[in-house]
């Protein structure tokens, strides 16, 4: 009898569910697959990474430019049209992030990317003067002693015939060149690639990218029960004490120098790389200092942020220029009448500024493989969007990938044409999101193109590159990654 009973309520909880499930999808005017009980459309979602982003373009393609899923009891709305996204991104109110960057919260507390409402706002306003180009300027030093590391490197593989994976390589020098300007420090990870920092970075990256690709281990009650947890929580405790020991060391410097405003910094600041971390020493917010807390929120997004979209943009942008002999000729030539007087020096930043064609390569880059291919927010009141009625609590998810390769916007939209991003062109300006738009826009998005030109400029001077026969096969988590690896031949420049 009591049997009898838990099944009999095992069975009306999993029908209340599913009508529930399948009542919220009647009553959207949003088409999507059929949810089942309990799980929703969860099982959809169950796929081997490399077929996540696959997985989006099919419903894409049977459902239309808005389509309704369910995880779970949890609603969401992918979006794959400028006409939706643009109401999305632009909304003074629409600021909340979804529930994808909640898996990063352990790491990052409530830092820029996963805050929100007034301290979002708040912090938005007095970090920006950072990303000033009068500041960054004065990394580009330190973006080129790192690509010369980056460019050893690679030089030992570079005979021609071999693949070489430069995704892992890019990394460490994204890693050391976000390292030194946001902290002041270099953690050398391209000469150090066993530190515990690089691998706990590696480890965090890890452990959210699977919450956000599997709904069942995104669950909390199931991640916590999970291994996966431990690893997290380990890897978190390595990152957490560095940066609180780059904190206190700037701190007791600033302390010595008695510099005790953002005024009297500037030179200290500036000269010594610490502009960022100085700003948050120094701020105030409403009369009073920034708690050490807060600082080190900030400081972990910023690093966060800093070096894996800049890995992936720069790695991406170097496997076009691999396919596209005429592309590559033509970046070269633009770089031999920059530096008529000598090729193998270092850029200025008004000659970076001059690097036309080079920008364009990476803007065409960036809109085949954006470096975050989905962002998502969260609906907190009932709006209209474009005719679209989204109900409090649904989380939407912005399909940069495949807006970015509608034909619509884009002629011939798999083929590589920088020439799409000449000044002349006119477009809608939704259609290309590599840095989002609207408040939430990238607010470091100078400091990554900065360090790409930097980079790309000195890869296309010392070295040739050619198509390798490994294809990537692409992940999305919160960055583009490709799972097997990225593959370009190298082989150094004969300057004739």
């Amino acid at each position: 009898m009591i049997l009898f009973l838990i099944i009999t309520s095992v069975i009306f909880i999993i029908l209340i569910s599913w009508f529930n499930l399948l009542w919220d999808a009647k009553n959207c005017d949003i088409r999507g697959p059929l949810p089942l009980p309990l799980v929703g459309n969860g099982l959809d979602f169950v796929v081997k990474p490399t077929e996540f982003l696959n997985l989006l373009h099919r419903f894409q393609q049977r459902f239309g430019e808005a389509v309704r899923v369910h995880l779970f009891s949890s609603r969401y709305i992918i979006l794959f049209h400028p006409k939706y996204i643009e109401g999305i991104v632009s909304h003074s109110e629409i600021i909340t992030k979804g529930r994808s960057y909640s898996f990063l919260r352990a790491w990052l507390g409530d830092g820029l990317l996963t805050s929100t409402g007034a301290k979002w706002r708040s912090h938005r306003k007095f970090l920006t003067p950072a990303f000033h180009f009068n500041i960054l300027q004065n990394f580009i030093p330190v973006f080129w002693k790192n690509e010369q590391i980056l460019r050893d490197n690679l030089m030992t593989s570079a005979d021609g015939d071999t693949d070489v994976n430069i995704f892992p390589l890019i990394a460490l020098a994204a890693l050391d060149n976000v390292t030194e300007s946001i902290m002041g420090m270099s953690f050398n990870a391209q000469k150090d690639k066993e530190s515990k920092y690089v691998k706990a970075i590696s480890e965090v990256s890890s452990v959210a990218a699977l919450r956000m690709r599997n709904p069942f281990i995104a669950e909390e009650t199931v991640f916590n029960l999970s291994a996966y947890r431990k690893i997290q929580d380990n890897a978190i405790n390595v990152l957490h004490a560095h940066t609180k020991k780059v904190i206190e060391i700037r701190r007791e410097e600033l302390k010595k120098a008695n510099i005790t405003s953002l005024a009297g910094s500037t030179d200290i600041g500036i000269k010594n790389k610490h502009a960022f971390l100085d700003l948050l020493l120094l701020a105030e917010i409403d009369g009073r200092k920034i708690s050490d807390e807060l600082i080190r929120e900030e400081v972990d997004t910023f690093m966060f942020e800093g070096h894996d979209t800049t890995t992936s943009g720069i790695s991406f942008t170097l496997y076009c220029i691999s396919k596209h002999k005429d592309v590559q000729e033509k970046l070269f030539n633009e770089q031999k009448s920059i530096f008529s007087d000598d090729l193998y020096r270092d850029a200025t930043y008004s000659e970076l500024g001059q690097m036309k064609y080079l920008e364009q390569v990476i803007k065409e880059s960036l809109r085949l493989y954006p470096s975050v291919p989905l962002i998502e927010r969260m609906i907190t009141r009932d709006v209209e969007v474009a005719g679209l009625k989204l109900k409090k609590n649904t989380s939407v998810i912005v399909d940069i990938f495949h807006m970015q390769r509608l034909e619509e916007f884009y002629i011939d939209p798999m083929e590589f044409r920088p020439e799409r991003f000449e000044s002349t062109v006119v477009r809608n300006p939704f259609s290309w999101l590599a840095f989002s738009a609207g408040p939430r826009n990238c607010i470091g998005q100078k400091f990554a193109i900065l360090e790409m030109k930097v980079t790309l400029s000195g890869i296309i001077r010392h070295f040739e590159l050619f198509p390798s026969k490994l294809e990537p096969e692409l992940t999305s988590d919160l960055i583009l990654r490709p799972e097997n690896g990225l593959f370009v031949k190298l082989r150094p420049r004969k300057i004739h």
